[in-house]
């Protein structure tokens, strides 16, 4: 195993980049480069070097919180171009951790941005429980089976939609759909907007 310099320092191993210590714990001192590459050493016997590790922990933490953001701010940066580039989403790409609400499975397929794209599937003869989409805008497309949309005032105003058909929600409207054919359907749906994705609530609006 590879010691510490005197300074309380080593090289990387990986990049040669001067390696500095950035944690203790139960006798092990962890140090990390400017390359984000981590090694683990024991924590020196001789009392001076130990406080030499000790005061460059000490020094280094505020640092390091800067840089860990910084590098957290850069991930996410590359992450958002990544997803404005053209890619081909299969239907094994696509998941469900995405706000849900009871009665049907939404599946996301797309969310950059503002933007956010899935596919929502309800059983026959099921209904969900009543949501809205807070600061976003919805167009579904209705692919298969039969769907029914609920919303204004009392859940009164009603709408009934077959294959192709497209219904429009505007922001914070809330509703409820359901199924009332005899196979499951499927819809496509298409939100603009930021916050929260799904907000749901015990009924229809007052």
């Amino acid at each position: 195993m590879t010691e510490l310099l005197p300074d309380g320092t080593r090289e990387c191993e990986r990049c040669g980049l001067p390696m500095m210590p950035v944690a203790e714990r139960e006798g092990w001192v962890t140090l990390e480069c400017a390359n984000r590459h981590r090694e683990t050493v024991r924590l020196p016997s001789d009392l001076a070097a130990r406080e030499r590790v000790r005061s460059w922990i000490m020094r280094r933490g505020a640092q390091l919180h800067v840089q860990h953001e910084r590098w957290d701010a850069e991930e996410e940066y590359r992450k958002a171009l990544e997803s404005k580039q053209p890619r081909l989403i299969r239907p094994s790409d696509r998941h469900q951790q995405t706000g849900q609400t009871a009665g049907m499975v939404r599946e996301e397929a797309v969310h950059a941005g503002d933007l956010w794209v899935g596919i929502v599937r309800t059983e026959a003869g099921r209904s969900s429980s009543w949501h809205h989409h807070g600061t976003h805008e919805s167009v579904i497309y209705v692919i298969t089976g039969q769907v029914h949309l609920e919303c204004g005032p009392g859940g009164t105003t009603k709408f009934h939609a077959r294959p192709g058909d497209c219904l429009y929600l505007p922001p914070g409207e809330i509703h409820r759909e359901g199924n009332d054919g005899l196979d499951e359907s499927e819809i496509v749906v298409v939100r603009s907007g930021s916050g929260e994705l799904v907000v749901n609530v015990a009924g229809p609006a007052a």
